[in-house]
């Protein structure tokens, strides 16, 4: 899901040393960064790339499984970044989305309602990722019946 839709669509970081990114086609050039610049790391377009994922857009949780997870190139994988400055609360969050996610799965059914947009489009006005005309669903609740 964090692969799909990440938190934010771009991460900034400011250079500590100046680097130079060297030109990996005849067509590229090499870029310059200098001490103090700010860069922004697309976070979205990497996830979404084909040259880091197979069939980008597929929802396929299984890309992540134990057997898998080996095939994921190093660096391309950032919902909450990596390195000495990553999200410190990256894994409580990922915990406590999962116990909410499992609470609501375990007392209702997520229904669509007349204002459930399908195919579900991402909203051109913003910056960070969100549904246009907002989410809208229903819940119906589940009946669980003890024998």
């Amino acid at each position: 899901m964090l692969r799909k839709w990440p938190p934010v669509i771009v991460k900034d970081r400011q250079c500590t040393k100046p680097y130079t990114l060297q030109a990996v086609k005849k067509e590229e050039r090499d870029i310059e960064i200098k001490l103090d610049d700010t860069i922004w790391i697309p976070t979205f377009a990497i996830h979404r790339s084909p040259e880091n994922y197979t069939n980008p857009d597929k929802f396929d949780p299984e890309r992540f499984s134990e057997e898998n997870k080996g095939s994921i190139k190093p660096y391309t994988y950032l919902p909450f970044g990596v390195g000495p400055r990553n999200c410190i609360g990256s894994r409580f969050a990922l915990l406590e989305a999962k116990v909410l996610l499992f609470k609501i799965l375990l007392n209702f059914e997520l229904i669509p309602t007349p204002k459930t947009r399908i195919p579900m489009q991402l909203a051109k006005d913003g910056f960070n990722h969100t549904a246009q005309g907002g989410f809208w669903f229903g819940f119906k609740k589940i009946n669980h019946k003890l024998k």
